[in-house]
């Protein structure tokens, strides 16, 4: 995931944000990182440490970020919330 972003991935984060993460007022928030979704479902944003990445229907994507250490700090959290929350840890 370090040099290209793996929607499915994405999307299986967003998901265990809003089973394993705390209500926040723009969804749910795990490890730092808000997962929230339009009204409609098409598009899907994951944003904290200073991104946003919004992931659309259609597979395409947008990041917004300042620099590329909080890019990187953002990705880190993706992967640790990937790698570390599963069924069993709720």
């Amino acid at each position: 995931m370090q040099n290209e972003l793996e929607n499915k991935t994405i999307l299986e984060v967003f998901d265990k944000i809003q089973r394993f993460g705390e209500p926040h007022e723009d969804g749910h928030m795990l490890e730092g990182i808000v997962a929230s979704s339009d009204f409609d479902g098409y598009s899907v944003v994951l944003s904290g440490s200073g991104v946003t990445l919004q992931l659309n229907f259609h597979q395409s994507y947008r990041f917004d970020y300042a620099n590329n250490t909080l890019k990187e700090q953002f990705m880190a959290k993706i992967d640790y919330i990937h790698r570390h929350f599963n069924d069993g840890d709720a």
